[in-house]
């Protein structure tokens, strides 16, 4: 892998095809078994992320690490505080602060707390930390998959600021018209190897795809599914006073029910209140028949009812955990001899019938779920439900940071399932993976449905942003 200075390089390839790892060998996360590293021709040996940092190499991780009790200030002098004497310049910290955020074209307080701000601040937060630090080499993990396309804009305008200023930048992504948009060159990995490098002008879309999985890709069209008229789930009235207000549909046995809308529009939050994650003021949900209320998760649980959530390492998994414990957790209450003992050889066997199952990349059923990459992960929590043998299953941002092939074998999965008579339900901010997957689409915006339309091959994305901002 080479990088030259004052260039953007997009590092592509499928999940777990060693992308984020390599990135983490360079930073010293890592440690490499063989092979060397040169800077500016010297070769070095960085044994920690803070030796990475002082040779002026920064990376903004897929999961930002941030401190989310904290300032944006003080995230971003993080352990390079400035002092007065022994004590913390605090009146510096800020002012200092202020000036990197207003060269990021950022207005935003410094003195507020960065749990309180977007995930697009976050991300030029972390940013103008490796600045701080005199970075000249800035990797980029997946940065834009939780912001939305004006983020994004911003984000990238911020690259292009820094290129010109003479940075190097090394940005990871699955999104592959972004790597046509920012980057200069490309270099695609796949099974832990570099396979291919080239100038952006030279690759088209289909180069890149076809480099990634070592063969052609078929590219996911609508497939339209007869349904049946059994409603499975009606919600009424459903209000949960600044998340959303009055919000009223109902979904039917086996259908792909999709949910559209721009950030803050409420859907996340009207999904984890009906899940039991928060307390709604008013409204009632129906499920199969049944008028219910779910005061926890785990009565929903044990109503049939699924999440995968839209953060997955915060809310979806066990990260110190193997992967049979992460299948298996709610599905231990089939497998106990004797009604009490846990039976690991029945988890284990049927963790494996999982992995094979969804194609999972992994050593074994006992390595740490930690240790896949982003889009493994993710087949290992619908393996959870699938295992579970849910009758609904909600999918918040199903396929975020997931390559196109494991994009398109997750789709088949959610067809699959909702065959079986599963009622899905989608929620994206990628519009036109709810035109292709979806039998119906929500649209909310504000807290409010706007509309429900469905979807046919000449609908597009601008059709649903209109349903949405009338």
């Amino acid at each position: 892998f080479e990088l030259k200075a004052g260039e953007v390089m997009a590092l592509i390839g499928e999940n777990g095809a060693g992308k984020s790892t390599l990135m983490n060998v360079l930073m010293g996360v890592y440690s490499p078994d063989e092979g060397e590293i040169f800077l500016n021709g010297e070769k070095i040996e960085n044994k920690s992320p803070f030796e990475a940092l002082s040779r002026g190499i920064g990376m903004v991780p897929q999961e930002l690490n941030l401190v989310s009790d904290v300032s944006i200030a003080e995230n971003i002098f993080l352990g390079q505080h400035q002092k007065k004497g022994i004590m913390i310049d605090w009146s510096r910290t800020e002012r200092q602060a202020r000036e990197i955020l207003n060269q990021l074209k950022v207005d935003i307080d410094p003195k507020i707390k960065i749990g309180r701000v977007s995930a697009a601040y976050q991300q030029l937060v972390s940013i103008a930390r490796t600045l701080v630090a005199g970075s000249n080499i800035i990797v980029l993990d997946e940065p834009t998959a939780s912001l939305t396309s004006q983020e994004t804009a911003h984000l990238f305008d911020v690259v292009r600021m820094l290129k010109a200023d003479g940075k190097s930048i090394i940005i990871i992504t699955h999104h592959l018209d972004e790597v046509e948009q920012i980057s200069d060159r490309i270099t695609v990995m796949r099974d832990g190897q570099q396979v291919h490098m080239a100038n952006t002008k030279d690759m088209t879309i289909d180069d890149m795809i076809f480099h990634m999985a070592n063969e052609k890709v078929e590219k996911q069209v609508r497939v339209e599914r007869e349904l049946a008229d059994d409603e499975f789930l009606r919600v009424e009235g459903f209000t949960r006073p600044g998340e959303f207000q009055d919000v009223s549909f109902s979904v039917r046995r086996g259908e792909i029910f999709g949910v559209a809308g721009l950030v803050g529009a409420g859907r996340t939050e009207l999904f984890t209140c009906m899940y039991g994650m928060t307390k709604k003021k008013a409204g009632t949900m129906t499920l199969d028949g049944q008028e219910i209320t779910f005061n926890s998760p785990d009565q929903a649980i044990r109503n049939g009812v699924g999440l995968v959530p839209e953060e997955r390492r915060k809310q979806g998994m066990f990260p110190m955990l193997p992967i049979y414990e992460n299948v298996m957790l709610p599905s231990y209450d089939r497998i106990k001899s004797g009604g009490i003992k846990i039976n690991y050889t029945k988890a284990k066997r049927a963790t494996d019938e999982e992995i094979a199952k969804l194609r999972i990349k992994t050593p074994s059923n006992a390595t740490l779920i930690k240790s896949l990459s982003g889009g493994n992960q993710q087949k290992v929590i619908l393996g959870r439900w699938m295992e579970k043998h849910v009758k609904m299953l909600i999918l918040d941002e199903p396929t975020r940071g997931i390559d196109v092939r494991a994009k398109g074998e997750i789709y088949d999965l959610i067809r699959d399932m909702a065959d079986s008579g599963v009622t899905v339900i989608v929620i994206s901010s990628e519009v036109e993976e709810l035109l292709m997957l979806s039998d119906r689409i929500m649209v909310m915006h504000n807290g409010e449905v706007k509309g429900i339309i469905v979807p046919d091959n000449d609908l597009t994305r601008e059709d649903v942003l209109k349903v949405a901002l009338q």
